[in-house]
């Protein structure tokens, strides 16, 4: 009589300590900014703009009722408490934009096009924050602007740096408030 067959191997589990590590939070952040960009782009379909607003009002990071905008700066909120491990995130008033470029010339020329409009601060460029940008981007540029989020002159301001990246193969990697 042939024995039973050996009952299969169990997968390994995972271990019950878990840290949060910050490799994890990083991933994090850029998710959130992720999400920001496409809110802010409207590529964001409803229901998981309406999921996100459910999901912060239930954590209490988010008022019910709230706008998109509000949506946008309570990602950009909890980002900036992720990034600052739980210290309260200092409010500006401004909003930095962050652009990276492939070549230091690319920046340099952006830099040059962002500086001819008034009420613009710009930092960089700078060699480009590693494990921030995907691709071929080694340059970043912030541009600090006051205009308010989702309103027509932040909307206005997005399309004309985005017009001026993509002349100069730019990238907008996000914003934070």
């Amino acid at each position: 009589m042939a024995s039973p067959e050996p009952p299969a191997p169990r997968r390994a589990r995972r271990s019950t300590t878990r840290t949060v590590r910050p490799e994890d939070v990083g991933a994090l952040v850029r998710v959130l900014s992720a999400l920001q960009v496409h809110l802010l782009s409207g590529d964001l379909p409803p229901q998981l703009t309406t999921s996100l607003s459910g999901h912060l009002t239930t954590a209490g990071l988010l008022a019910p009722g709230a706008t998109p905008a509000d949506l946008l700066l309570a990602l950009d909120d909890l980002a900036g408490r992720l990034r600052s491990g739980g210290a309260p995130v200092e409010v500006s008033g401004e909003t930095r934009h962050l652009v990276g470029f492939p070549t230091r010339e690319q920046a340099d020329a952006f830099v040059l096009g962002v500086t001819r409009r008034a009420g613009d601060e710009v930092e960089g460029p700078v060699a480009a924050e590693v494990g921030r940008w995907v691709g071929d981007v080694r340059w970043q540029v912030t541009v600090r602007v006051t205009e308010r989020p989702m309103t027509p002159a932040f909307d206005a301001r997005i399309a004309w740096l985005h017009a001026l990246a993509d002349a100069h193969a730019g990238h907008l990697g996000g914003w934070e408030a």
